[in-house]
């Protein structure tokens, strides 16, 4: 996981709770009577400041750091019967493979992705992401309406997620909804790529290049 790339906005997260916990600390130590439902007051206040930094942090760590364009994950298909496909899915994120099961013609991957604006942009913050999904897809209509679907939860566990709170965190644009989908292919071996403009799916091998044209000329 590469977090160096993300140190300036930790070091910005770091140093105000620091702060929080010297500051609840001398509150919460200091004796007297006449002050002291003010300063426990305050005192707790800061602590829950820090719990918030914290949590804010943990879910920070959960996205991944880009630098201009790299894979961030690859899938294999082979097919089990009639617009049904195994995947071998092998990702950057968690450097897992899962075996899945996609239903229909196509297959769409989904990812969010934190880009930085600002002081935080001149510190040397690249963009970060998190996957969030894998689904099939069927070309028809009919069938997209009325055959099984699969979704695939691809994201980790966290407490909440940094992009919910981008409106009130200065210097953090959140967008949702890059995503690629390409068709699905017996043997077919696709790679993911992000870069700065978001998801790019390529075909890596032949069954999927035959499939791609295939694809663009229906």
């Amino acid at each position: 996981m590469k977090l160096m790339t993300q140190w300036p906005l930790f070091a910005l997260l770091v140093l105000p709770g620091l702060l929080l916990v010297y500051i609840a600390l001398r509150l919460l130590v200091r004796r007297g009577w006449v002050a002291g439902f003010i300063r426990g007051t305050l005192g707790v206040a800061c602590l829950v400041g820090l719990v918030i930094i914290g949590f804010f942090i943990f879910d920070l760590a959960a996205y991944r750091a880009f630098t201009r364009e790299m894979v961030i994950a690859t899938l294999s298909f082979s097919q089990q019967g009639e617009q049904i496909y195994q995947i071998n899915l092998e990702t950057n994120q968690d450097q897992q493979r899962r075996n899945l099961v996609l239903m229909g013609d196509e297959w769409q991957l989904d990812a969010r992705i934190l880009t930085w604006s600002g002081p935080l942009v001149l510190l040397g913050m690249e963009p970060v992401y998190r996957l969030d999904r894998i689904a099939g897809r069927y070309q028809s209509i009919e069938r997209e309406l009325n055959a099984p679907r699969t979704v695939i939860d691809l994201r980790e566990d966290a407490l909440w997620s940094a992009s919910e709170v981008s409106d009130w965190l200065p210097w953090i644009n959140a967008r949702f909804g890059s995503s690629v989908y390409l068709p699905m292919v017996d043997n077919g071996l696709f790679e993911v790529v992000l870069g700065a403009q978001g998801l790019i799916a390529r075909p890596v091998n032949e069954p999927a290049r035959e499939a791609l044209g295939q694809w663009f000329s229906d």
